[in-house]
């Protein structure tokens, strides 16, 4: 479940998802969350010509979380332990598996599996 501390557009999305017994995934594409500011050899922030910081855009070393969750999911859903080095090219089997279909064998793997208690 996500954190829901304080008022936010997430949160905005996540109630709307809960009052119609949905399912969200929240993740993204970056792993730059740690440092957003491209930096030089000793650390310290770049600036641009114009005296702005130099956005770091590029992807890091650091993983992507990814949240599953909702009214909406099954029970017995769980993330599998078979897929150590998951990554953005599993979300798409992923979807697919929560809204019910079985993802093409070109796909990478689902991120997911159902498990009976």
């Amino acid at each position: 479940m996500l954190m829901r501390n304080e008022p936010s557009e997430i949160n905005m999305i996540i109630d709307a998802i809960e009052q119609v017994g949905g399912i969200y995934v929240v993740t993204a594409d970056h792993g730059n969350a740690e440092d957003m500011v491209k930096r030089n050899k000793s650390g310290q922030p770049l600036y641009d010509k114009s005296g702005k910081l130099q956005i770091l855009t590029s992807h890091t070393c650091q993983p992507v979380p990814i949240a599953i969750g909702g009214p909406g999911l099954a029970a017995g859903v769980r993330f599998r332990n078979d897929v150590p080095d998951g990554g953005l090219a599993n979300v798409a089997a992923t979807v697919m598996n929560l809204h019910g279909y079985v993802a093409p064998n070109d796909y990478e793997p689902t991120l997911i599996e159902v498990v009976n208690n």
